[in-house]
């Protein structure tokens, strides 16, 4: 079976793009791990592990993106978007009762039950509301991919449409970054509420500027 793909007119423009998005996948995969050394509560490892869920689906995006399979590069915004609201969640937001009874039914094999995203989001800012946030509110990245969520959720047309013929780098670039951003928001909101060194997060920042500004002044 022959996968559809994208036309090469859009991977000729991504090249550069794919590479520097990648390494910044790379290098916040590498953050990531290095801050799971640092903090070793029960909540962090839990956490940790829906980071690396996250870092992993950013880098199947990142993967598909670049052997033209937008469709499917799309169609996983949802689970990275859930990773992040859901490991800042289990990690600074629920109650323990909340948590034990979620690895309750995990341990027994039953569903943990739908995220409910905006909601998910809005608590997560509630509880975040009295430190410094970091690059924007849980809520506004929410609303960023809604869109695309909501499109590959319930079959719209634009999930058929990624799959027919040549389509504007935007779309591309979209998903790109979008899945970096996720990256970028969960370790920044986790270096504020540990105390931990922004500096190396601060540089990738501003290459994940630098990036969309190229993406933005392509023709």
């Amino acid at each position: 079976m022959t996968l559809p793909r994208v036309g090469v007119t859009i991977l000729a423009i991504m090249t550069e793009k794919l590479s520097r998005y990648r390494k910044l996948a790379q290098s916040l995969a590498e953050i990531g791990a290095n801050h799971a050394k640092a903090i070793r509560s029960d909540r962090y490892r839990l956490m940790y592990h829906y980071f690396l869920r996250c870092s992993s689906l950013t880098s199947a995006t990142i993967l598909l993106v670049e052997n033209g399979l937008l469709a499917a590069a799309y169609a996983l915004q949802k689970s990275i978007v859930d990773s992040m609201l859901n490991g800042l969640y289990i990690g600074y937001v629920a109650k323990d009762s909340e948590i034990n009874r979620l690895i309750t039914l995990a341990l027994k094999g039953r569903g943990t039950g739908y995220s409910g995203m905006e909601r998910r989001a809005r608590d997560i800012d509630a509880a975040f509301q009295k430190r410094r946030p970091f690059m924007m509110r849980a809520y506004s990245i929410v609303k960023r991919t809604q869109e695309s969520l909501n499109e590959f959720g319930h079959g719209g047309l634009l999930s058929t449409a990624l799959e027919a013929g040549t389509l504007p780098p935007e779309v591309g670039y979209k998903v790109l970054a979008d899945g970096v951003l996720n990256l970028l928001f969960f370790l920044g909101n986790v270096c504020i509420l540990e105390n931990l060194d922004l500096a190396p997060l601060e540089l990738l920042m501003r290459e994940f500027d630098e990036v969309n500004k190229v993406a933005d002044s392509q023709p």
